[in-house]
């Protein structure tokens, strides 16, 4: 113990011995750090902004799947951090270079919130950088909703043409049995596909079919089930067609994109940090400080000329 208490009483002495030395090189390294801190290292201004996605929408079915699907906050923010798409909104060069590793994206999934920040060397472009960052998402994912709505009124138009077609030639198999077998014309279905169905059969046709044959009578029943079938999902088509046309024309992305917090102008740089860079201008001075000391000291004890 006493042993432990001598060495380190040594050691005490060895550092304050060289408390010079130990205090010179904490200045000068402090010294370096200020240096570079105002006069090197490039400023950097950091702007920030919040935006919260939400599926507050009146839409149903297809459309609002299509909406809930797209307007995330995961989506969102994978894809204003995407290169691909700064490189789009700013047209970068090498020369004018907005790199994504300047933008920090953090998601809550439990509020939908997202936070940005995007620093530059410029405090009003770190502003103006990360405002059209987002305004420019909101556009490209509302765009990108209209190509799904515009792809789905096609497929809607295209299926209601091929059910248009069925129902005619179920229509005309029908009306060419009537014909075949000399019933009564009153049996004769009218069909205007094109605006409107009329498929079902009145009480005077219903009687006509009394008294024909079991199989042709049949027969006919079965071809106006399929027809009328095919007319409810033809009017089922048309009325989903006409929800997406809706959509199409009346979408707005700013309800479900909001901005809770607008990118600010910071007012002082968020780097160098100046206290941060002298604190380590401390600690490495305070090391070479102990280190010439110690290295002095086993330098002397080590000398021949101290034999």
């Amino acid at each position: 113990m006493n042993e432990e208490k001598i060495e380190l009483r040594k050691l005490i002495e060895i550092v304050w011995k060289g408390k010079v030395v130990i205090i010179i090189s904490i200045i000068a390294t402090m010294l370096i750090a200020m240096f570079f801190s105002v006069f090197v290292l490039e400023k950097e201004y950091e702007s920030k902004a919040t935006v919260q996605i939400t599926s507050n929408t009146a839409a149903e079915g297809l459309v609002k799947q299509y909406i809930d699907s797209e307007f995330t906050s995961q989506v969102f923010a994978e894809r204003i951090k995407n290169q691909a798409f700064i490189d789009q909104v700013f047209n970068t060069t090498p020369k004018n270079n907005v790199s994504n590793k300047n933008l920090t994206v953090n998601v809550d999934p439990t509020t939908n919130m997202i936070s940005f920040s995007f620093k530059s060397n410029d405090a009003k472009m770190s502003k103006d950088i990360l405002a059209a960052l987002i305004e420019k998402q909101k556009k490209a994912m509302s765009d990108s909703l209209q190509n799904e709505f515009t792809l789905l009124a096609d497929s809607y138009t295209k299926e209601s043409i091929k059910l248009s077609d069925e129902i005619r030639d179920l229509v005309k198999m029908y009306n060419s049995t009537v014909h075949m077998n000399q019933l009564p014309e009153i049996l004769i279905l009218q069909s205007m596909v094109s605006n409107q169905s009329i498929v079902d059969l009145t009480q005077e046709q219903q009687a006509s079919l009394v008294n024909i044959d079991g199989e042709i009578q049949n027969e006919l029943m079965q071809l106006q089930a399929r027809i009328e079938t095919k007319s409810a999902e033809y009017s089922k088509i048309l009325d989903q067609y006409q929800t997406v046309l809706t959509n199409i024309e009346s979408f707005r992305p700013d309800p479900l994109i909001k901005t809770i917090i607008e990118p600010t102008v910071p007012n002082e740089p968020s780097s160098p940090n100046t206290i941060i860079n002298l604190v380590i201008g401390l600690v490495i001075g305070t090391i070479i400080g102990l280190g010439i000391v110690f290295m002095r000291k086993y330098w002397i004890d080590t000398s021949p000329t101290e034999k």
